[in-house]
């Protein structure tokens, strides 16, 4: 005699099964490795540079980490490019809280504005080398904390506030 499944026992492991899928769409929400290495590289020689080679160079790297992000933007965008940066699926944009997304919009607006006034109306080195600390502090962080730093901001965006909550199987793969 075969063992039939109740309506109630067989709903309870959709829902589990539901979760689990869950938690890996969340999960897959992350960089590889070799994505922070290659920024925190990128950033360290856009702030070094200048310091071993002279101001000159200041327009080529930003030029090629302005092309790096592109690139990167463009992965971000494609199955293949996603799935190279270790991102194999993607989270729909309704299960991101939309408190945090304005959170997010409001810090980038800061840190641009700072990053602005900075150049504008501080001296260019307070002491020799500043650019190469500064970016060796910078590019270490994100070489060393950047999947933690990833998974704690996930964690925010991912808050069942929205509208709907996180309620519902809505991550869709690529």
């Amino acid at each position: 005699m075969s063992e039939r499944m109740t309506p109630s026992a067989e709903a309870a492991r959709a829902l589990r099964d539901v979760e689990r899928r869950r938690d890996q769409a969340r999960a897959s929400e992350q960089e590889s490795r070799w994505v922070s290495v290659v920024f925190g590289v990128a950033i360290f020689a856009q702030m070094a540079a200048p310091d071993f080679v002279g101001d000159d160079v200041r327009s080529w790297i930003s030029m090629a980490l302005a092309v790096l992000s592109l690139v990167y933007m463009v992965m971000l965008r494609t199955p293949r490019g996603g799935a190279l940066l270790g991102r194999p699926t993607r989270v729909r944009r309704e299960e991101i809280s939309p408190r945090f997304i304005r959170l997010a919009q409001l810090v980038m607006v800061a840190v641009a504005v700072i990053c602005f006034l900075a150049t504008r109306f501080l001296p260019h080195g307070p002491f020799p080398y500043t650019g190469t600390v500064v970016g060796a502090v910078i590019g270490a962080t994100l070489i060393l904390f950047g999947r933690n730093l990833q998974r704690a901001l996930n964690s925010l965006a991912f808050r069942g506030d929205g509208k709907d909550g996180l309620g519902g199987a809505t991550y869709g793969s690529r």
